[in-house]
């Protein structure tokens, strides 16, 4: 049975409601949406094949309103017709959102349409304040096959500023778009979240980003390579904010999983999962942000979470079995075409490092540690420490070899010694980039470290998402 918000039994002299509420654009019942009789406060909240029943109705005029975050998404009003109830009837009600066709058509020019069937909806607001980010730039980024010159993906990026009322909408887009999306508001960028529509013309996605004042921004310590032509936008330093995210990591089965690493991407913020999964991260930027959770045996996951400084955020993330994949040849090409959007083509070419890929890092698969793959590289050590570990120190620094690591574009930051090995794989790895202090590329220069030797590390999860 649905739930109700009135407790009082309905007056004898009342009029009632039945019926569902239907999402049209997904093809299935809008669950826990709420249906109010016009602007009182005679609430009723779907059950989860969208039914509901309204009693204690005034006799009278009334229409019926449906609030839902999915309609406040997609920016509409969503109500039924005016109709009068009579006392001791209940009258049958259907809602439904509109198609997803119906929508597009309704939101985007008929020019825009020609361009492509599919579309982007959504808002964004202010994380902790809820009000609209008016003039926030919303980012979306994918790939396409390019046979022009020789068949390769080629990035596709589409950006749209936020309205006044906090929407944006993106038209004119291909099907079955499999990208990335980030909000930009000044120097802040929200995380890269996965977006994929799947047989889907209508995507929807609301997110939010910190407002100037709720974060405290730290030196630049990495900015997107400005040759790279996956985002037109720069990254932001790293900032610190209020906000908490927990949860806890399992397997598919559901049981806990100790030890895994959990990272807010772009940051230095990282944990490490309890005997019960149960991980903490503290003094993070509010907004909708990306963590990254790794364990070895497990598939790296990556999943949108949306911050505030207002309360801690909870969540739950399940982890895959690894499967190995057997590579064809053509995914080697283009994960070239990949290494050249994150720009370690371009800084191959400079000559100021060394670097590893291709056959040459191929031959290192079966080795046991990351830190193995790196006993060739020039100006590296790896030494024996305690509890059987491996740790990678510089022969370049008299003072204490220290040696800054990135994996992915973001800086590992060490919760044990040489704690990298427990965590990167050879076998995960696509390409290496090793550069001394002197010669370390300044995206990849912390502030009060650039006498430090760098190692970047770049994962094959990482390259072949960007085919």
């Amino acid at each position: 049975m649905a739930s109700q918000a009135q407790q009082a039994p309905a007056p004898a002299n009342a009029a009632g409601a039945v019926g569902t509420v239907y999402d049209s654009v997904r093809l299935k019942p809008l669950a826990h949406a709420r249906v109010r009789v016009d602007s009182s406060q005679l609430t009723a909240t779907a059950d989860e094949n969208g039914r509901f029943r309204l009693d204690g109705i005034q006799p009278g005029p009334h229409y019926l309103r449906v609030e839902h975050p999915m309609i406040d998404t997609l920016a509409i009003s969503l109500r039924s017709e005016t109709e009068t109830y009579v006392a001791g009837e209940s009258k049958a009600v259907e809602l439904a959102t509109p198609s997803s066709e119906s929508l597009i058509s309704f939101v985007c020019s008929p020019a825009w349409r020609q361009r492509g069937p599919a579309a982007l909806m959504g808002r964004v607001r202010e994380a902790d304040s809820g009000a609209p980010a008016s003039g926030a730039k919303v980012s979306l980024v994918w790939y396409e096959l390019d046979i022009t010159s020789g068949v390769r993906r080629t990035p596709r990026v589409r950006e749209q500023t936020v309205g006044p009322d906090g929407i944006f909408r993106i038209c004119g887009l291909p099907p079955g778009i499999d990208g990335k999306l980030q909000v930009i508001r000044g120097s802040l960028t929200s995380g890269d979240i996965p977006l994929n529509f799947g047989d889907d013309l209508l995507a929807l996605r609301s997110m939010s980003i910190a407002a100037p004042d709720a974060v405290v921004q730290l030196p630049a310590s990495a900015n997107t390579d400005s040759s790279s032509r996956s985002r037109t936008a720069v990254r932001s330093a790293p900032v610190l904010g209020t906000a908490r995210l927990m949860g806890k990591v399992t397997n598919k089965e559901g049981r806990p999983l100790t030890g895994a690493r959990v990272q807010l991407d772009g940051s230095s913020r990282v944990a490490s999962t309890l005997s019960d999964g149960a991980f903490v991260l503290d003094s993070l930027p509010p907004g909708t942000q990306t963590v990254t959770v790794r364990l070895l045996g497990y598939a790296p996951i990556e999943q949108a979470v949306d911050l505030s400084s207002r309360e801690p955020r909870s969540v739950n993330i399940s982890l895959d079995n690894f499967v190995p994949v057997l590579e064809a040849v053509r995914v080697n090409a283009q994960r070239e075409r990949a290494l050249d959007d994150v720009g370690f083509a371009r800084r191959k070419r400079t000559g100021m490092g060394w670097y590893m890929d291709g056959d040459l890092l191929k031959s290192h698969e079966n080795s046991q540690y990351f830190s193995d793959v790196l006993r060739s590289a020039p100006g590296l050590r790896v030494v024996q420490s305690g509890a059987g570990r491996q740790t990678i120190t510089s022969t370049r620094d008299p003072v204490n070899g220290c040696v800054n690591i990135w994996v992915d574009g973001s800086m590992w930051q060490q919760l044990s010694p040489g704690d990298v090995d427990d965590f990167v794989k050879p076998y995960e790895l696509g390409a290496i980039e090793v550069y001394n202090g002197s010669t370390t590329p300044a995206e990849y220069q912390p502030a009060g470290r650039s006498s430090c030797t760098t190692i970047v590390a770049w994962t094959k999860r990482k390259l072949d998402r960007k085919r």
